[in-house]
């Protein structure tokens, strides 16, 4: 692939351009706490809050600002960790350039996934709440259920032609185009599989704990 960064800059507009969708897609993996875990956990694939959990025990401070930053950080190393490997198998499709730019070619094409994550999190923010706020057990399940799926469904296509376009505009020609593309479906249909949004199923376990939780406050 041609080299079209010619600025002093371009050693940090390489870094920013895998950091900042690194960050964004993340973060919100790290972010729970325990009165939000359970809802995480059900939200978005166990293992990746539960990884973000886990390094967020390394450093423990009094601080709410401090841990929340440490929190967003854990989040953004499990996303960074998710992307490379990602990467791997682009860099192996795309079979043109170096790794580093498969990398910042997959981080980049991964922002409206990173957007559709931070809006999913601000999703189970609303959910509880509403908890407070007395909603009744109808509307939370609309919230939970119904509502994110719309939102969902456009950003998943917004990422599918994010692939498309930036495969053009990087150089990426015939059948690799096709099979970036495919990648892409593939690690969907992957992120859905390990429990990407909640179920009915556990939403009808999550909400009996969820309304207790809040009573006991």
């Amino acid at each position: 692939m041609e080299d079209t960064y010619k600025t002093p800059l371009a050693k940090l507009a390489r870094f920013l351009e895998i950091f900042i969708p690194g960050y964004m897609f993340g973060k919100a993996w790290g972010i729970a706490h325990e009165s939000t875990l359970d809802l995480y956990r059900a939200t978005f694939p166990p293992f990746l809050i539960d990884l973000a959990e886990a390094m967020k025990k390394i450093i423990t401070t009094d601080s709410h600002a401090v841990e929340l930053f440490f929190s967003t950080v854990a989040g953004a190393i499990v996303g960074f960790i998710v992307i490379m490997v990602l990467g791997l198998v682009m860099h192996f499709v795309l079979n043109d350039r170096k790794y580093i730019d498969s990398l910042r070619f997959t981080a980049i094409t991964l922002i409206p996934l990173a957007v559709m994550n931070g809006t999913l999190s601000h999703v189970s923010n609303t959910i509880l709440d509403s908890l407070g706020g007395g909603e009744s057990a109808e509307a939370l399940t609309q919230n939970a259920l119904q509502s994110p799926r719309g939102q969902i469904a456009l950003f998943c296509v917004l990422y599918m032609i994010s692939i498309w376009m930036f495969g053009k505009r990087t150089g990426v020609k015939g059948w690799r185009r096709y099979a970036v593309l495919m990648v892409g479906i593939g690690f969907l249909a992957a992120y859905f599989i390990c429990g990407l949004s909640i179920t009915t199923s556990e939403w009808t376990i999550l909400l009996p704990k969820l309304q207790a939780a809040m009573a006991s406050h």
